[in-house]
């Protein structure tokens, strides 16, 4: 717990910094050292108070403007009066329809004629330009009498203009709407001086600016977080999400995607306006089934159908459509949003990780939401919101969405530790060896059927009369000996590079993938290592060994079946490696080597090696069987060494001359060393064919 703790207050760390940024941003935006008083139009006029040169305030203008249905240009209708609200939208003005054209005017009086001021028009959601004391100024879109004459326009307006001599002005907003439903004056006008309204919008322009880069920034940070442990899916849809969100900000007040790229079209603006209102419902409900990994499947379901039905809508169909069915999908989001709330709160008695923030971030996007709503459905004015609620809430879900990622991190890493020594324990009965051999990269890459032909050393080796030393022993003696003898050979066995491929009680079969001179170093190794460590039972001698070895083609393969699977390998110098191994107890000796091993070797006079049997090949070809004696004690070496020459002779006139010429140099050999074993066993041969 208290590491879980403290990974949140080290991850909250750098949001906390973002927070910090966001509010000093706030503090430092020029809109905050000014005062916006609201003035009321009354009958399309409005008197400005008088300012000393001290003050700086900006007018809030809002009320009843003149309005001149069906005609441009006009600053008040001159058959009869008639006003509309601003803000307001088209269905407040008396001409039965929420479509068409005409002239808002608004009388401004009490200005001071040496100040150069400005007003901010907001989004009209249509078409408009902007006239003031008879001069066309600036314009949204294209205003036009019918649906083939307007461009809707995009973005707000900052309109600069000087008053006329007696300090007044006259301002025509001309206002045409044939494709947006929800077409209307979002907002209050704001009059002032330019350089204060310059300073407003600027100000804007950098705290939602900020609050773009901070939620994008945040979106892409886990975006790129997720390819690193694409195990933590529910990561990349908070990404999504955030991007979306970010995003969606870009495109209302201040209009910020426009002015990066003022000639991008009307209808683009319109698309991602209305299309970045599903998808984040999208985005946020498939994080939160991925995230608590709960969700109820109909309404899941439905909130996925209906949100990509209605996002394709606003691209496929004209935008009159899209307006229409947005009405629809604003009370459909209501469901989508409760169905969000209560599965954080069913995550939270089910206390499942993220549910707390998440219900906190959501409550804090649905209370934005609704102010938007409010705003969108006309029952109140103002600008959107939910732009400033999205950094808030993505802030407060990203701390926790870094913390458990990072926990995941930890979680996988100690799965990854738990594997880790899985594996060794799975090296202990499989050898990393035997998978390299398969040309595979690891065991799980391993398929019953696999195999590969080889041609490689194999080395037999068995301990001498160990059946007869066991009996004498308890059964956990038996193994404790065994252990202690393993536990000094198989080292031995790997420091060559060698694969212990089976155990057969007191012995093994050992493949070496680097050729004869490593087989036979390992052999020579194992036989100087027993010698000195004396492994011995209780009572007993010590431990002694017979080693053959042979090269050969071998075939290696797994067998067996989909739920037990074994490495095998098939291979006549398996049973010819263990026949030498064997005849090591014929002749005394330790280690025999086939004539394939002594072909194969590097430098022979590297070793101590000599003949010891001429046998027949299977191209009946003359070959001998080699003993080789460098690990016997030195003495016995040297006197092996110094009758070698007679070993060679006695093997060759064998098969030619005879036993009575081969026997001549066996006694030679016994003149100089009595207990060569070799020559005692040839000649107790040649006793036993002569009493024949």
């Amino acid at each position: 717990m208290i590491a879980e703790k403290k990974r949140v207050f080290l991850g909250s760390i750098p949001f906390c910094f973002l927070f910090i940024l966001l509010y000093v941003t706030n503090l430092l935006t020029p809109i905050y050292e000014q005062k916006i008083i609201d003035l009321e139009v009354k009958k399309g006029k409005v008197n400005i108070p008088h300012q000393t040169s001290s003050e700086k305030n900006l007018f809030s203008l809002k009320g009843d403007f003149h309005y001149t249905p069906n005609q441009f240009y006009s600053l008040k209708n001159g058959s009869e009066e008639l006003y509309s609200k601003i803000p307001g939208s088209f269905s407040s003005k008396k001409q039965g329809s929420i479509y068409g054209y005409g002239s808002y005017g608004l009388e401004l009086s009490g200005l001071d004629p040496s100040v150069i001021y400005a007003i901010q028009i907001p989004h009209v959601f249509a078409s408009c330009s902007i006239v003031i004391n008879g001069i066309d100024i600036g314009s949204q879109g294209q205003p036009g009498i019918n649906r083939e004459t307007e461009t809707p326009g995009a973005r707000s307006s900052q309109i600069a203009f000087r008053p006329l001599n007696d300090g007044t002005s006259d301002i025509i907003i001309n206002v045409s709407n044939f494709f947006n439903l929800k077409g209307y004056i979002s907002g209050p006008i704001i009059l002032g001086e330019a350089s204060q309204i310059g300073m407003m919008f600027r100000g804007a322009l950098i705290f939602y600016g900020i609050i773009f880069a901070i939620t994008f920034s945040v979106a892409l940070f886990f975006f790129m977080l997720s390819f690193f442990h694409k195990q933590s899916s529910f990561v990349i849809w908070f990404a999504l999400t955030s991007m979306v969100l970010g995003l969606r900000g870009i495109f209302f007040y201040p209009h910020i995607f426009v002015i990066l790229f003022p000639d991008s079209s009307w209808w683009f603006n319109f698309i991602m306006r209305y299309v970045s209102v599903p998808l984040p419902i999208i985005l946020f409900t498939v994080f939160l089934s991925k995230s608590l990994k709960l969700k109820y499947r109909i309404p899941y379901i439905l909130i996925l159908s209906v949100s990509i039905l209605y996002a394709i809508s606003t691209i496929v169909l004209p935008p009159k459509v899209s307006v229409f069915l947005l009405i629809y999908y604003q009370c459909f989001a209501i469901f989508c949003v409760i169905y969000i709330i209560v599965i954080s709160i069913i995550g939270l008695k089910k206390k499942r990780e993220l549910s707390a923030w998440i219900f906190t971030a959501t409550s804090v996007l649905f209370l934005f939401g609704v102010y938007d709503l409010m705003i969108a459905l006309g029952f109140i004015t103002g600008e959107f919101m939910i732009q400033i609620g999205t950094v808030f809430a993505v802030i407060i879900l990203s701390v926790k969405v870094l913390d458990d990622y990072a926990g995941s991190i930890k979680r996988m890493e100690d799965l990854s530790g738990e594997i880790r020594l899985i594996n060794k324990s799975l090296i202990r009965f499989v050898p990393n060896q035997i998978v390299e051999l398969l040309n595979k990269k690891s065991i799980i890459d391993v398929k019953l059927g696999d195999n590969v032909e080889l041609t490689m050393p194999i080395l037999s080796i068995d301990i001498r009369s160990f059946t007869h030393t066991s009996e004498k022993l308890a059964p956990n003696q038996v193994f404790e000996l065994l252990n202690e003898y393993f536990a000094l050979v198989a080292p031995i066995v790997r420091k060559y590079n060698g694969v212990i491929t089976k155990y057969l009680g007191d012995g093994f079969f050992a493949l070496f993938p680097d050729g004869a001179d490593s087989a036979l170093s390992c052999a020579i190794a194992i036989q100087i290592a027993l010698a000195q460590n004396s492994i011995a039972a209780p009572n007993s001698s010590p431990l002694r060994i017979g080693i053959g070895i042979d090269m050969g083609d071998i075939l290696l393969g797994t067998i067996g079946n989909s739920t037990r699977m074994d490495s095998i390998i098939i291979s006549n110098s398996y049973h010819a490696a263990e026949v030498l191994q064997a005849s090591t107890k014929k002749y005394s000796s330790c280690i025999i080597i086939s004539d394939r091993i002594y072909d194969s070797l590097d430098d022979i006079s590297e070793h101590y090696i000599r003949p010891i049997q001429k046998i027949k090949n299977t191209l009946n070809k003359d070959v001998f069987l080699y003993e080789v004696y460098d690990g016997d004690d030195d003495s016995i070496r040297d006197l092996k060494y110094s009758t070698q020459h007679y070993m060679e002779n006695a093997l060759k006139v064998l098969s030619t001359k005879g036993v009575e010429a081969a026997g001549k140099y066996f006694d030679k050999i016994l003149e100089i060393f009595p207990n060569d074993y070799v020559a005692l066993y040839y000649k107790k041969m040649f006793e036993k064919i002569n009493l024949e």
